[in-house]
């Protein structure tokens, strides 16, 4: 069965709980869905434990009698028999997005310069970068993805509860800091060196990132 498949059969089995039962079982299922259990096994262990409660509920018994009095105590020995993930793959994760967004940002240099090249004889802006700029995107696409990342764990699928609703209130605040910063890179630009790069030797560092992130990042 797939994943999809047994959170509609929870969803279905939820609806004949009780209140009580239903909201104890969610609870559960929010420990369940934000631990580092594999989807397919969280949702497996998930779906006996309605079946479980439903069976219970129907002899009398509600959720605390069946799985305890806290909803997280139940799966707390498998949720923490999951290793944690590997110090090295974080590394590997906040390596990837600057190296990613550097490569896009060669082969953008890349392109509008070789076009520029052929049809002016010069590539013009896109033949030189400041140093604050490759920094500003190094850095910039870490905080960027990591803003997103928060951003799309605060939603949840219609057929999943939900932990808390995304705050509009956050959003502002990180688009405040976003123009703040654009007007703060504008001054600082000016404040650091810009070095004259060729569009062939932007292609070949937008090539050789690519490569990198093929052979280091997403090797199997």
């Amino acid at each position: 069965m797939k994943v999809k498949d047994m959170i509609k059969e929870n969803n279905t089995l939820r609806e004949q709980l009780t209140p009580f039962n239903r909201s104890y079982l969610e609870d559960m299922i929010l420990a369940v869905r934000a631990s580092r259990i594999e989807p397919l096994r969280g949702e497996e262990l998930l779906l006996d434990a309605a079946k479980l409660l439903l069976k219970e509920q129907r002899k009398g018994k509600n959720a605390k009698q069946v799985f305890g009095e806290n909803p997280h105590d139940y799966f707390k020995e498998i949720i923490d028999s999951v290793p944690g993930r590997p110090v090295r793959s974080k590394w590997n994760y906040y390596l990837m997005i600057p190296c990613a967004a550097l490569t896009c940002l060669f082969g953008i240099l890349a392109i509008g310069g070789l076009f520029f090249q052929w049809t002016d004889d010069s590539p013009g802006m896109f033949g030189q970068i400041s140093l604050f700029t490759l920094l500003a995107v190094g850095v910039g696409s870490i905080i960027l993805i990591e803003l997103i990342m928060k951003w799309m764990s605060s939603l949840s699928e219609s057929d999943a509860p939900s932990a808390k609703p995304f705050d509009i209130k956050s959003l502002g605040i990180y688009i405040g800091i976003a123009v703040a910063a654009v007007f703060i890179g504008m001054f600082l630009d000016r404040l650091f060196p810009v070095i004259t790069i060729s569009p062939w030797v932007s292609l070949i560092l937008c090539i050789i990132g690519g490569l990198g992130l093929k052979f280091i990042f997403f090797k199997k």
